[in-house]
């Protein structure tokens, strides 16, 4: 097993953190011991749970072309953190006050030399060492047969053993926590507790899925990729150190030293090597180690991986800010709900917004949820070009979460807010708040009654007003840039309305069928026609704040008299304020 050993200096800031340990290393030797967990699309719909952005081609030549010039310093350190205390380790030569001198010696396991099917063994090992509980958790069969479709394995290579054939006892005893067929225990992956760690169990179940086909399949599979997960990636998640900040700097460096190596000025020391009878590859690689420059490095002692992605999540949002969609996707769903609770409270004191995230995921990934898979996630590759944008569905969920912000366009009323003034306290379906909870403190907390109702709201509007089929519809229930009905000016005035509607009629929810059923009432013989129609929309912007208010207007009007529809040409005009 590999060794390296580092003159280091470790520090602890305060008496309540953990310890930093300072040093530096080559770029090649941090590429061998450290991984990037990055926050990805592994194959066609399946999302990764690690928490760096995709790597930047564009940056990553850009700071090779920075590196290859030897006069030039970056000063700040990579950030890291330790995963495996027992392979990451400290030993002190001297002390002062407030730091100790020794060295950091890193081991680790060359993993390139396993089978992808080992590898995902481990990183379902280690999915299990968070949540327990997905180690009784059964695959479901038609995940399965769709994954055996797309690996398009032919029947005998996957079929299973035969009736009568005694199981592979070596197999099984390789494949640790692998539920067996049958039994009461079992159930899928999706049975956990949906909240921001169902994504560790969806992720759990792909890598298991994807275990379960290459055991059954009669042939050797030696390649490096299946189904989109790579040897590349699951080893990122095993390596004994994280790469918490820093990954464009690592493999900038990373590639200078391969350019370098292959360099015109070196090949006749490449050259003289081969004829003294050394291997070629041999010789690069060294060359590529002697090349690398020595980049410092600050690891914290720290294995939680609510840690890792604490400091990630500060880091960036304080040094240089990412998307609200990917961060709020990270915090929301890198974390079991244990893990979570780690770090929640630090996390929102340092201004992050936690509940808004969770609230948000939870609303992107739920089945039940109408703005499934509909809403952007921050990720390189999303997988449809036109989606609706996070902080657009935040602001929907803040409507109903804090009853707050439902003003129609052009108007200074909030009725979602008077809504909370005078039905809210005599809604039955707040009747359970305990006693230590306010009724809307009870509303509005994370799994509160806003969520089912936020869910059976929109499912109803959607299900009266949208298509899902025609993607050409002015009313399609996706594509916000040229849906009439599925973009934020739309949706805001629908959610305004509503709570407009339910504050002049008083309407009180006592229980969640009362939402549907007032869906109904306050669109009682308004035309799907309204937003199905082309709206000549060429060479308007939508968001201004004169169109915004027609539109309003327009649709406020109709609704409370919907016996014509409005003429086309007046979603063009703005109004005045």
């Amino acid at each position: 097993m590999p060794k390296r050993t580092y003159s280091a200096v470790r520090l602890r800031q305060t008496a309540e953190s953990g310890d930093l340990v300072l040093f530096a290393a080559p770029a090649t030797d941090i590429d061998e011991w450290s991984g990037v967990p990055q926050r990805e699309r592994l194959g066609s719909n399946t999302e990764a749970i690690g928490f760096q952005r995709e790597e930047s081609p564009k940056r990553l030549h850009e700071l090779a072309a920075f590196f290859s010039n030897g006069n030039n310093v970056i000063q700040n350190p990579l950030l890291c953190a330790s995963r495996d205390p027992s392979r990451v380790t400290f030993e002190t030569t001297g002390d002062d006050a407030n730091t100790s001198i020794g060295s950091l010696t890193v081991d680790w396991e060359d993993l390139k030399v396993l089978p992808l099917v080992e590898l995902l063994r481990r990183v379902r090992t280690s999915l299990e060492h968070r949540l327990p509980d997905l180690a009784s958790m059964k695959i479901d069969d038609a995940k399965l047969a769709r994954l055996k479709e797309r690996a398009n394995f032919n029947h005998a290579e996957m079929a299973g053993p035969t009736a009568g054939d005694e199981p592979d006892d070596e197999a099984a005893a390789a494949v640790p926590g692998e539920p067996s067929e049958g039994g009461d225990s079992e159930q899928p992956a999706t049975s956990v507790l949906f909240s921001g760690e169902t994504h560790i169990a969806d992720f759990w179940e792909e890598v298991a899925a994807r275990i379960q086909l290459l055991e059954e399949s009669s042939a050797g599979f030696d390649d490096d990729s299946f189904l989109g997960f790579s040897k590349e990636a699951m080893i990122s998640y095993l390596q004994p150190i994280v790469v918490v900040d820093g990954q464009h700097r690592l493999r900038g460096a990373i590639l200078a030293a391969e350019q370098a190596a292959n360099s015109e000025a070196l090949q006749p020391e490449v050259e003289a090597a081969i004829d003294a009878g050394r291997d070629v590859d041999e010789v690069v690689d060294e060359l590529r180690r002697r090349e690398a420059r020595l980049l410092p490095v600050s690891i914290l002692m720290e294995p939680s991986p609510a840690e890792h992605v604490f400091q990630f999540v500060v880091v960036n949002q304080k040094a240089t800010p990412i998307k609200p969609a990917l961060l709020g996707t990270i915090v929301a769903t890198s974390l079991s709900a244990e893990e979570l609770e780690q770090v929640s409270e630090r996390l929102e004191a340092a201004g992050i917004p936690l509940e808004d995230s969770q609230a948000i995921a939870y609303l992107t990934r739920h089945p039940d949820s109408p703005f499934k898979d509909l809403v952007e996630k921050g990720l390189a590759n999303e997988g449809r070009p036109d989606l609706l944008q996070w902080n657009v569905l935040g602001s929907l969920v803040r409507i109903f979460r804090e009853l707050k912000g439902g003003r129609l366009f052009g108007e200074k009323n909030d009725y979602a807010d008077k809504w909370r003034r005078s039905q809210l306290e005599e809604s039955e379906i707040v009747a359970g708040a305990p006693v230590d909870q306010s009724k809307f403190e009870y509303w509005s907390r994370q799994d509160g009654p806003w969520r089912e109702v936020f869910i059976t709201f929109w499912t109803a509007v959607r299900d009266r007003l949208a298509t899902t089929n025609d993607k050409d519809a002015g009313n399609y229930w996706g594509s916000p840039r040229s849906s009439n009905l599925f973009n934020k000016i739309s949706l805001t005035i629908l959610a305004a309305d509503f709570f407009q509607y339910m504050t002049d009629t008083k309407r009180r929810i006592d229980d969640i069928e009362d939402v549907a059923k007032w869906v109904d009432e306050w669109l009682e013989d308004v035309k799907t026609t309204y937003f199905s129609r082309d709206w000549k929309l060429a060479g308007v912007k939508k968001d201004a704040p004169g169109t915004r208010a027609q539109w309003a207007y327009l649709w406020v009007q109709y609704r409370k008299d919907p016996q014509q529809l409005p003429d086309l040409r007046t979603f063009r005009h703005q109004k005045a304020g």
